[in-house]
C-alpha cells in the first residue's frame, strides 16, 4: 500500500469518527468504533470496517451507516482535501468476534491438556 493511501485512509478513519459521534443522531447506533479503512488504489472506493460495543446490533447499525453513506460522504467531502471522494461502503468487523472465538478454543485445547497431563501424573 502506498503512503498516500495510507495517509488517506488515515484521514478518511479519523473523520468519520468525528461524524458518526458529533453530527449523527441516531440512538440506534450505540457505540460505533471505525476499526480499519481500506481504499482503493485509484480512490474510487472505500470499505469502511466498523465494530459495536452490542454485538447484536451489528446488522441494523450496518443498514444504519449504508442508508446515510450519502450524508456521511457529503460531511466528509468537507472535510478532507482529496480531488475525487470515494464512495463508501460499510461492512462489519468479524475479526474481534473470531479472536475471541480462537481464544476460546486455545483456551478448551489447553483445558484439555491440563486433564491429560494430570492423569499422566497419577499413574
Amino acid at each position: 500500500m502506498s503512503l498516500r493511501i495510507e495517509r488517506v485512509n488515515k484521514e478518511i478513519k479519523r473523520n468519520l469518527m468525528e461524524i458518526i459521534q458529533q453530527q449523527i443522531d441516531n440512538p440506534s447506533l450505540g457505540i460505533v468504533s471505525i476499526t480499519k479503512v481500506n481504499t482503493s488504489p485509484d480512490l474510487k472506493r472505500t470499505k469502511i470496517y466498523f465494530s459495536v460495543l452490542n454485538d447484536e446490533k451489528i446488522n441494523e447499525v450496518e443498514v444504519i451507516l449504508n442508508r446515510m453513506k450519502g450524508f456521511i460522504r457529503s460531511s466528509l467531502g468537507r472535510k478532507l482535501r482529496i480531488r475525487s471522494l470515494p464512495q463508501l461502503f460499510f461492512f462489519p468487523d468479524e475479526s474481534i468476534k473470531y479472536s475471541i472465538h480462537i481464544y476460546k478454543k486455545i483456551e478448551e485445547v489447553r483445558g484439555g491438556n491440563k486433564e491429560d497431563n494430570r492423569g499422566d501424573k497419577e499413574e
